[in-house]
């Protein structure tokens, strides 16, 4: 599968949604950042991802695309226009891609850019069944948070949100670890190790995955109903990369 995750819109959580939600759940992905500003996935060690700048020789990010079976390409807003400007110079690359997913988040401004967005990809023949929009960061409800956005004829889908946890995504970045990295249905597994560890940095990182794995556990859940929504694979078809519990629960 071929993920296209972009926003004109910076800080609307496109990387942190390629990795958690998608590259976590798919056999050997690839994440292709196109990226000169903001942090990137390869410091994640569990993450496979290849760093660009927006006027790279392209033809070098079209074999990582046609060599990988699950490729996700996370492009940065300052680098949207440059990268399809050299990705429209092709005849049908577009095709190559199953789905195109946009991040958004409350803001006035970022909803202004999503719907611009959305009106970008229709101007360029994307048809809006592969066109999938994910509320980020929802304090109230998508209708609440998201009216503007929501006032505009797309057929969004509201199902599609991830409640706002700053807490666990910092964390999660301090510790240069993924959801799937953490997560155990053992809740004791980290309050032991953490008794029985002598260091105290290696005290204050297990304490730190021990609270994230906690925090987590209904997020995951949430990310594990966005993938198989947006992609059509559920748990029946397919296990979890990195799954490490032994939790059989249907979505």
């Amino acid at each position: 599968m071929k993920i296209f995750i972009l926003n004109s819109s910076g800080n609307v959580g496109k990387s942190t949604i390629a990795r958690e939600v998608f590259a976590s759940r798919m056999d050997n992905a690839l994440i292709v950042e196109i990226e000169t500003v903001n942090s990137s996935s390869a410091k994640f060690s569990s993450i496979n991802t290849k760093k660009y700048k927006a006027d790279d020789d392209f033809s070098t990010i079209y074999m990582d695309l046609i060599e990988n079976e699950n490729v996700i390409v996370d492009v940065g807003a300052s680098n949207l226009s440059t990268f399809w400007k050299e990705v429209s110079k092709f005849a049908g690359i577009s095709t190559l891609f199953d789905l195109f997913i946009i991040p958004t988040r409350s803001n006035d401004k970022i909803q202004e850019d999503t719907f611009k967005t959305i009106r970008f990809l229709h101007s360029e023949g994307i048809d809006d069944s592969t066109i999938k929009v994910i509320f980020n960061g929802v304090e109230n409800t998508v209708e609440r948070d998201f009216e503007m956005l929501l006032s505009v004829d797309f057929p969004f889908d509201e199902s599609l949100y991830i409640d706002k946890n700053e807490s666990l995504f910092n964390d999660l970045g301090f510790l240069r670890l993924t959801i799937e990295d953490i997560y155990t249905s053992d809740t004791e597994k980290y309050k032991n190790q953490i008794l029985k560890e002598k260091d105290v940095a290696n005290k204050l990182k297990l304490v730190k995955m021990d609270l994230a794995n906690r925090m987590a556990v209904p997020v995951r859940a949430r990310m594990d109903y966005i993938f198989s929504r947006v992609t059509g694979i559920t748990k029946k078809d397919k296990v979890l990369v990195n799954d490490n519990t032994s939790d059989d629960e249907e979505l």
